[in-house]
Parts: structure tokens; sequence; C-alpha cells
């Protein structure tokens, strides 16, 4: 009797020890993977942030193409968002999400702007062109891409980042057509703040943003206000997938400021 109450307690010790071992250990690969998958969603809009605006210097417009639209503009809690007539939203975001559109060109071959030279790339990770293909009624945006960042539930109701971005058609972007991708799952919650420069400020480094605004007050601040942006504020949430010991989901927050590297053109003239 007492070998066989000494042997049970030893497998319970060594049962107990295991699941130590093992949340232990399932705690810390889902902290890693909290990490990275933070760190990676926050590098892709903030590399899309700093593009924003760009126009390649050997494009050219047609004369009577409409005044160029700002390079961002975001949305305060929006989900399913389109991007037909600017950024409008569908329904509200996920646990409050916003919304960030993104405009910006790519870098295309010399003998055809319309295809990619392969130095730059949009939120899918195609390369972008410098220009993109009409449909031969509406002429084409000054910029090649329009990329929305949302938060989205996939099929299984796990949140995640998705991008809207151009459909390409013979290696071609296409300039009114969009399809959506998951970018990263886990991302359940987005907010965007945004920076402005005052009516008297220079352009070059005395530039400073006074304060971040949420976009409802940015859209109400002035004409044009998205052209008056110079910085964005990005904070996520990011959910773990494996349970804790309190089977609750462990969720840690990241945050990062970008600033615009390419001025909006209607900040230096009128358009």
């Amino acid at each position: 009797m007492i070998g066989v109450a000494l042997g049970t307690i030893a497998m319970l010790a060594a049962l107990t020890m295991w699941q130590v071992m093992r949340d232990a250990y399932a705690s810390v690969a889902d902290g890693i993977e909290i990490e990275e998958r933070g760190q990676r969603a926050l590098a892709i809009i903030a590399h899309a942030i700093r593009q924003a605006g760009w126009i390649p210097a050997q494009v050219a417009l047609e004369p009577a193409h409409p005044a160029p639209q700002g390079p961002l503009e975001g949305h305060d809690d929006c989900g399913a968002p389109s991007i037909d007539d600017g950024l409008e939203c569908g329904r509200r975001g996920v646990r409050g999400s916003d919304a960030l559109l993104v405009r910006f060109s790519g870098s295309g071959r010399a003998t055809d702007p319309s295809l990619a030279d392969g130095t730059m790339t949009d939120c899918s990770g195609y390369a972008l062109p410098a220009k993109t293909v009409g449909d031969g009624i509406a002429p084409p945006a000054h910029h090649a891409a329009t990329n929305v960042f949302y938060i989205g539930n996939g099929s299984d109701g796990v949140p995640q980042l998705l991008c809207r971005y151009p459909r390409r058609s013979d290696n071609r972007a296409q300039a009114h057509a969009h399809t959506s991708g998951t970018l990263v799952r886990g991302v359940e919650s987005m907010q965007l703040r945004f920076g402005m420069v005052d009516e008297g400020d220079g352009q070059g480094e005395s530039e400073r943003v006074p304060a971040l605004l949420d976009a409802q007050d940015v859209a109400r601040q002035r004409q044009l206000a998205w052209h008056h942006v110079r910085a964005v504020q990005v904070t996520l949430v990011v959910k773990g997938q494996r349970p804790t010991v309190s089977r609750a989901p462990r969720e840690r927050t990241f945050t990062t400021t970008v600033r615009l590297r390419n001025p909006s053109p209607c900040r230096e003239a009128l358009c």
C-alpha cells in the first residue's frame, strides 16, 4: 500500500511538472508570435505611409487630368471599406477599428511605365508600376496604387489586418479594380491619429506637427485637410492564439509614429 501511494504521488508530481513546463513553453511561444505579428504589421503599414504621395518625375499626366487627391485618408470606426469615391465604410469597424487609405505610385520600365521594374511593391507584395491601366472611361489616377488597411474577421472568427489593393491583369495594375488579402492574423484593433501642419508653417526641417488628431477631427479642420497631414500614429492590438492559465488569450499593444516623406503638391501649389 505504501509503495502504491508513493508511486501515485510521484506520478501526480510528474504530471504537475509536465503541465507547468507545457504552460510555460506555450506562454513563451505565444509571446514570440505576438511580437513577430505586431512588428510585421507595423512595418507593413509604416512602409506604405512612407511611400504615400510618391509620383515618379518621368510620368507624364494629361493636361486636363483632375487635381491629385491627398496622399492618404483615414476614417474612424470603419469596417468593410470601399474606395470607389474616396474612403467610405460599409459598417462599423471591428472593436471600433479605424481604416487607412494610402495613395502612391511605384516604378515602371522606361519603355512602358505601366509595367513594373520590380523595385517597389504595394501591400500585396506584388511589384508596383509607375502608372495604372484605365478602363477607357475615367482617366487613371495620379497615383498608381490605392492601398486600404483595415481590420476584419476571418472565416474562423479570428480578427486580422487586411489590405485592399489594385487588381493585376497582364502584369499591369488596374486603375478601377481592387481585391483584398490578409496581411497578419490576430490583429484585432487598429487606431489612427494624424498630425497636421499649421497654415503658417513652411516646408522643410522647421515644419512641426502641433498635435495628433482623429480622422473626423482632421476632416473638419479645413478644405483639402488631408493634403496637410504630415505624420500618422498607428496603434495596434495583437491577440495571442494560445489560451493562458486564465483561459483568456494574451494581448499586446504596438504603436509607432510615421512621418510622410512626400509632401502633397496641393501643399506647395494651388490644385
